[in-house]
């Protein structure tokens, strides 16, 4: 009997770690903003801080869980949210350019998949930073947290890859509806070229 309680033990285990691992489909990204405004900016660096404060994240593509298991992207998720934020300033009418006199940074802090209840609630919260690149000025830096998403908990990966998007836009809502961010922009278009 003692056997048996202890293989149905290790059995739930097994299928609730493994349950609980997998790797979103985030290939693409699709910009939906619907703020436009001009200027121009070279994209810096995206730092995803928990790989650097969150223990149990041990590689650049896991995002961060209460659940037993691993939840990894296709991608890295600095990269990921990178490349989401470049299309998003492309759609809003911002050219990406390299000689610009300003450049984005931004810090990731929390990128979290909250599964304690009847739900999932993805979390985020993102720091951007513009800086001059001629003597490496900090000319914005704000902090956004969206509110949370919130999914069932059985979705399938794709589903969960969609809310990622959806989240990683409304950060990118909020800073660029930031009165001080389109001026920033604005400016940049008057300013000289780096070279």
């Amino acid at each position: 009997m003692r056997k048996l309680i202890l293989l149905l033990g290790l059995a739930v285990a097994v299928a609730f770690g493994g349950g609980c691992a997998g790797t979103l489909p985030t290939n693409s990204y699709t910009p939906q903003n619907i703020v436009r405004t001009e200027g121009r900016i070279d994209m810096g660096d995206f730092v995803y801080m928990p790989l650097k404060t969150d223990k149990r994240i041990k590689k650049s593509n896991q995002i961060q869980n209460t659940a037993l298991g691993s939840i990894y992207m296709a991608t890295d998720v600095s990269d990921f949210i990178k490349r989401g934020n470049a299309l998003e300033l492309e759609k809003t009418g911002v050219v990406l350019d390299v000689n610009s006199p300003i450049k984005l940074n931004a810090n990731i802090h929390e990128l979290m998949f909250d599964d304690l209840g009847y739900s999932v609630d993805v979390k985020y919260k993102i720091q951007y930073i513009i800086e001059k690149k001629n003597g490496n000025e900090i000319i914005f830096d704000k902090t956004f947290s969206p509110s949370p998403k919130k999914i069932g908990k059985y979705g399938d990966a794709s589903d969960y890859a969609n809310v990622v998007n959806d989240i990683v836009l409304a950060g990118y809502d909020m800073f660029i509806r930031e009165q001080s961010v389109q001026t920033i922009f604005h400016n940049s278009l008057t300013s000289p070229i780096q070279k």
